[in-house]
């Protein structure tokens, strides 16, 4: 296919790409998106999509992200997030009010060694507080690790049921304002032990380097 000088986005039909409409009004849906690699085994590449504006199960600004499947079985004009039902894709919620979480996405190599690619999703409002009288809003924040797999996916996966088997949860430093995930992206093989790594970084001043492994990991980094 070849491109002319410009190209309107609204003549994507299917072919040349298509349009991924967002859930709910002021969701922030696309506020963070990136190549995850192949996420479900399947030979093709997959992407995430953050919308750390949405409010899952009441929870205002909890927020959600989207993991859309990539297929060689072409697209139609436009694909709707609601319709992610695991077979195309699945939908993440995040767990606490203002925990804003999808804010930052990033494809995270294969830091469990199992030769499928994982993502992490930062939550930067994790921990978030706020004193009405003289004080501010504050949150130390994380993120969490989903791993791929080969095997079928739910429709919505939950972050409460990462156990360290298929992902985990890395809190950020409790006591301070870190905001902790503010942004996360895969970092290659930062050791050189063959296994790739992440990292995370927060708006105190300190990012974090967390290595992959083979020999497991519980359900929460702290």
């Amino acid at each position: 296919m070849t491109f002319s000088a410009q190209f309107n986005l609204s003549d994507l039909n299917g072919d040349n790409g298509f349009v991924i409409n967002g859930i709910d009004e002021d969701d922030l849906s696309g506020r963070s998106v990136s190549g995850t690699g192949d996420i479900n085994g399947d030979g093709i590449d997959d992407f995430i999509i953050g919308a750390d504006n949405a409010d899952p199960n009441g929870n205002r600004a909890a927020g959600e992200s989207y993991v859309v499947f990539g297929s060689d079985q072409g697209f139609d004009p436009r694909l709707e997030l609601a319709d992610l039902d695991g077979r195309n894709g699945f939908i993440l919620n995040g767990l606490e009010e203002r925990d804003r979480f999808g804010e930052s996405v990033s494809g995270a190599g294969d830091i469990n060694g199992d030769g499928i690619d994982d993502l992490i999703i930062g939550t930067p409002g994790l921990g978030y507080f706020y004193c009405s009288r003289g004080c501010y809003y504050t949150a130390y924040g994380g993120s969490y690790i989903v791993f791929g797999s080969n095997q079928n996916f739910t429709a919505n996966l939950a972050l409460a049921d990462l156990d360290g088997s298929n992902g985990f949860a890395i809190n950020g430093i409790e006591g301070g304002s870190n905001y902790s995930g503010s942004s996360v992206s895969g970092a290659g093989d930062i050791n050189g032990d063959g296994i790739d790594d992440v990292i995370i970084g927060s708006l105190r001043w300190e990012s974090y380097v967390v290595f992959g492994s083979d020999q497991g990991f519980d359900a929460s980094l702290e």
